[in-house]
């Protein structure tokens, strides 16, 4: 079985809700995660497929055969793709649901298929007996069985209801960018109709911000796919260092806007436009060179000191990273630096064609550069970067002591929750599973 990942909020002091789309939108799919997420001002969201609980017969677990959330009537409306959200109170009339019952009231529902798999990642929600939310996800190669066996083992369950998540499942945390999902799903999670919102309670949206706003050019795209060479297309690399870039500076509370996050036709000018529109405090065109050199370059207005400024905060942080710079260079040639209004640089990371194509030729690589341009930006900015917790690895740390503890000295799940509800619970179960042997 594929890894799981398992989250539990009480909803004393979250806030939860749906966030769906209009059915008759034009628009399909309508967001990615982690747009749901910054329009949603959420920390977190989930893709996932909602129904309403009230119902009888098949109906009376959440199992709506054959229909999906655009056939649902949520608050009085039609809900689907695209459009504007739906915001729906998660209570006990309302619980989230896929394609079949998992389990309810502790006993694993018959019907669930155990023999498929597909390469498929699974994901439930729903709730425990004593009302917090819960949400698992799975990475790929599990059954909806295996998952709703292996919660139930853990967890006290009232009603887990889950979902074939096919390739489209995901979740996006804002705080840090980090998207849980199987292979494809792309930077930002795959566009969807529909999420599941969560937010800390208390917690105003403007607090999240920094007041301030950053718009990010993405060079080239669509029929223009710029520099191409050893495998690599310029308009792909630029997006995935621009996504990178715009994770990190929305990891910081930056209220950020991007030219395109997809593969699209976008000149220049519509992308200057857009940024002197939106009016932000610093703009950044990403771009890879071509040409057979090697090495970072920066480009700025002549006479910019902010411009200057960022540029250096950016080199400072490319050059941390292991890569050569060519300079800071003024330009009125650009017509990115000669129209934005507001201080930019244009950003040339590194040669396609060039010997530091190497460093640069995975997506990681890609994202590492992405990354250290957020740095320099935040620097500009006044933030002082925070280096993200590894959360996730936390939880799977934890599980697997909690799972070493349970089976060497025949613990009930109650037991296990009491220990684990101790104020120093964590620490005690990684002392009892070091003692195992």
């Amino acid at each position: 079985m594929g890894s799981i990942r398992i989250d539990v909020y009480d909803r004393n002091e979250y806030d939860i809700w749906f966030a769906a789309a209009p059915a008759d939108a034009t628009v399909k799919p309508a967001k990615t995660l982690r747009q749901w997420a910054q329009e949603q001002g959420a920390d977190i969201t989930y893709n996932l497929a909602w129904f309403n609980m009230v119902g009888k017969g098949n109906d009376q677990y959440g199992v709506i055969k054959g229909r999906t959330l655009q056939d649902l009537r949520c608050k009085g409306v039609m809900c689907g793709y695209g459009g504007t959200a739906e915001r729906l109170t998660l209570d006990s009339g309302n619980y989230v649901s896929g394609v079949k019952v998992a389990i309810k009231d502790c006993v694993v529902q018959k019907g669930l298929t155990t023999s498929r798999v597909n390469a498929c990642s699974r994901n439930m929600c729903g709730m425990l007996a004593d009302g917090r939310y819960i949400h698992v996800q799975s990475s790929d190669g599990c059954t909806e069985d295996e998952v709703a066996r292996y919660v139930n083992g853990k967890y006290t369950v009232a009603l887990l209801l889950v979902q074939d998540a096919g390739g489209s499942t995901g979740m996006y945390r804002a705080s840090d960018g980090y998207l849980f999902a199987p292979q494809k799903e792309g930077t930002n999670g795959r566009p969807v109709c529909s999420v599941v919102c969560i937010k800390a309670k208390n917690k105003k949206q403007e607090d999240s911000k920094v007041g301030k706003k950053v718009f990010i050019g993405v060079g080239h795209g669509g029929s223009d796919p710029g520099a191409a060479a050893n495998g690599l297309v310029e308009k792909t690399v630029n997006l995935t260092m621009a996504q990178a870039l715009c994770d990190e500076l929305v990891r910081h509370g930056v209220e950020v806007r991007m030219s395109r996050e997809k593969d699209e036709n976008d000149t220049v000018a519509q992308e200057v436009s857009e940024c002197n529109a939106y009016g932000p405090d610093l703009a950044v065109e990403v771009h890879n060179n071509a040409g057979g050199g090697k090495g970072f370059e920066a480009y700025i207005y002549p006479g910019s000191a902010t411009g200057r400024k960022m540029a250096e905060n950016i080199e400072s942080e490319v050059k941390a990273i292991g890569q050569s710079s060519r300079g800071i260079k003024t330009s009125t040639g650009f017509m990115w630096v000669r129209s934005t209004k507001a201080p930019s640089v244009l950003l040339e990371g590194f040669f396609v064609d060039g010997a530091d194509h190497t460093k640069f030729d995975t997506v990681a690589e890609q994202r590492a550069m992405g990354v250290a341009y957020a740095k320099g930006v935040l620097k500009t900015l006044g933030i002082a970067y925070v280096t993200p917790a590894d959360e996730g690895a936390a939880v799977e740390k934890l599980q697997d002591a909690m799972d070493k503890v349970q089976k060497a000295a025949g613990l009930d799940n109650d037991t296990m929750g009491y220990l684990l509800a101790y104020e120093y619970g964590a620490e005690l179960i990684y002392k009892l599973a070091a003692a195992v042997k």
